[in-house]
């Protein structure tokens, strides 16, 4: 119930914050659905007078009929035109709040880890219930209404009719019986869901598309595709399939309850006990108890799947939150490095698994240094830059930034002096310059600070190359769009980690993976030299590559294996020392011989 209440409190206070005046006029709609048991008590009046030849109170009960009508009618279209400006509003802020959490966590285990890809797998589906999970609320708010004034009208009547309450009852449990089911289905198909989601994603990028074609890939892709899709489905329809025969079943008793009550108001009509009039009521209110009584029940138990929808955001924040909690340091970054950085007796291990991927690794990069990370696939040369970037925290030990532990440091602060180039690097499809200029935000419209970017990273020819230069859309799906060729997107990739200017870390993962081996000798060269350039502030760049001629270049060599560092030293040293750095490199040496 705590979460149910925690999800209801973010939709009304996300639109409150959205607009006030909208919101308290959604009181409005709630307050037109009294309607229908005022309409029985004036129907009751004008039965009565009519039989008795009143023609007096017959006019006062048709003009309340027709005030209630046309009040409860003002105010229903009030309420609904209020509430449909509304809650489109509110969607597009629940939207914008699931991406500004998404993006602003401090780390990326939620893009790392299956269960939590299967959580968000599931926001994702049911991200369009937020647009309307203000709907939702507003009419379970309505039918509420409705039900308590129509219990009331009944107690006015008879209240021998309040019997059918009990009968209304087991659609309490029921509901709650329904949405564990619904739940339940949700979580078991997220995989299978997600899958789908991805396959789909597969036959419409454009990267796969030459592949899919030459291998004939497509029934295999659709296929899987269908396979999955069906599973998912199936369980969830399987679960709405129980649901409806369980509701039926409620709804099967409450009926014949509600033909008792009438049988029960015509015997005593025809005794004496009541009127005609009385009789017209309870025939009337009978006919709006289902959707006073039992409406409200069912109504509350879909809004349910609505709350679960509003509580997954709240997942997502309180994920986020923790992992803010996890990183409390305040301290700022300092300006320059004069001492270093310092891995003391680091091990970490990914959450939700038992092995380490480094255990107990102790080494120091001096200040102003070039180090590379050199080591086989999984070896965990990638952890050490993910731990260096703060993208995760160490399970054991620390980091040491000039004598004082990276974990008390503020997140933001440390980042903002960092710059990186990956292996798997952002498309980004703005203009060109655009997608290189935001690497250093406050300067990404200065044109100059673009150019020589792209001139430090050796890729100045990718803009002479597009038609309209800086100013040219990327991306062949948008209108006038032109596309890239993977080395061109890695060089502008290359040109974005260059653009702030005077990081403390640099970080080249991979980034020319795309480009043959002298093309990436020649510019590890350049960005060596010009790496050394800020050693008077003690900048530190760290490439991870593949290459031992790339590498070479390096002040500092680290050799990664068993998720330890094995040796360290520089190319000669190593060379000299023998060992898993001069059998690789010599391996492949031969290789390009």
């Amino acid at each position: 119930m705590r979460e149910q209440l925690r999800a209801v409190r973010l939709l009304v206070g996300t639109a409150w914050r959205t607009d006030p005046w909208r919101s308290a006029g959604l009181l409005l709609e709630p307050l037109g659905q009294i309607q229908g048991p005022l309409l029985a008590v004036c129907l009751a009046v004008v039965t009565d007078a009519a039989l008795k030849g009143d023609t007096r109170r017959i006019a006062w009960g048709v003009a309340g009929i027709g005030v209630i009508r046309a009040g409860g009618f003002a105010a229903r279209w009030a309420g609904v035109w209020i509430r449909s400006r509304l809650a489109e509003e509110v969607g597009l802020v629940l939207d914008r709040r699931i991406a500004s959490i998404t993006a602003g966590v401090p780390g990326v285990e939620h893009h790392e880890r299956p269960d939590m890809q299967d959580r968000l797998e599931v926001l994702r589906q049911q991200q369009g219930l937020l647009g309307g999970a203000l709907n939702a609320l507003v009419i379970t708010a309505n039918t509420v209404v409705v039900g308590v004034v129509t219990l009331g009208a009944f107690a006015f009547v008879n209240p021998w009719l309040l019997l059918l309450v009990p009968l209304a009852l087991p659609a309490i449990p029921l509901a709650a019986v329904q949405q564990r089911w619904l739940r339940e289905a949700e979580v078991r198909t997220a995989t299978p869901l997600r899958h789908a989601r991805d396959l789909q994603a597969l036959a419409a990028d454009r990267n796969t598309g030459m592949e899919l074609r030459v291998f004939g890939l497509r029934r295999e892709l659709l296929g899987r595709f269908t396979r999955a899709y069906r599973e998912g489905r199936a369980g969830l329809r399987a679960a709405r399939a129980r649901m409806a025969l369980l509701q039926l079943g409620g709804e099967l008793l409450f009926l014949a309850g509600l033909a008792g009550a009438v049988m029960l108001m015509l015997w005593r009509a025809a005794n004496g006990l009541a009127t005609p009039g009385q009789v017209v009521m309870t025939v009337y209110l009978g006919q709006q108890l289902i959707a006073s009584v039992v409406e409200p029940v069912r109504t509350v138990g879909g809004l349910g799947e609505t709350l679960r929808a509003a509580g997954r955001v709240l997942w997502l924040e309180d994920y986020a939150r923790r992992e803010r909690d996890a990183r409390p340091g305040r301290a700022p970054a300092p300006e320059r490095l004069e001492e270093g950085i310092v891995f003391d007796r680091v091990s970490f291990r990914y959450p939700g698994t038992e092995r380490w991927t480094l255990r107990d690794v102790s080494f120091r990069i001096p200040a102003g240094a070039v180090v590379a990370l050199v080591g086989e696939n999984g070896a965990g040369k990638t952890t050490l830059v993910k731990l260096l970037s703060r993208m995760y925290e160490p399970t054991e030990g620390r980091i040491l930034v000039d004598g004082k532990d990276l974990a008390q440091m503020d997140v933001e602060a440390w980042r903002q002096r960092l710059s990186a180039a990956f292996q798997d690097f952002a498309r980004l499809e703005f203009t060109a310059g655009e997608a290189v200029g935001v690497g250093d935000l406050p300067r990404a419209g200065e044109a100059g600070a673009m150019e020589d970017a792209l001139e430090r990273a050796g890729a100045a020819n990718v803009l002479a190359a597009l038609p309209a230069g800086a100013q040219t859309q990327l991306g062949a799906r948008w209108a006038g769009g032109v596309d890239l060729s993977t080395g061109q997107w890695q060089k502008l990739a290359l040109g974005r980690a260059l653009m702030r200017r005077d990081p403390l870390v640099v970080f080249f993962d991979e980034p020319t993976a795309s480009l043959d081996a002298l093309t990436e000798h020649a510019l590890f060269e350049r960005y060596a030299a010009e790496a050394r350039k800020g050693a008077a502030r003690g900048a530190v760049t760290v490439l991870v590559s593949h290459r031992f001629s790339t590498v070479r270049s390096a002040d500092l060599i680290l050799v990664i294996d068993g998720g330890g560092v094995k040796d360290l030293g520089s190319h000669d040293e190593l060379l000299v020392r023998g060992g898993l750095y001069s059998e690789l490199f010599h391996m492949q040496a031969r290789a390009y011989a």
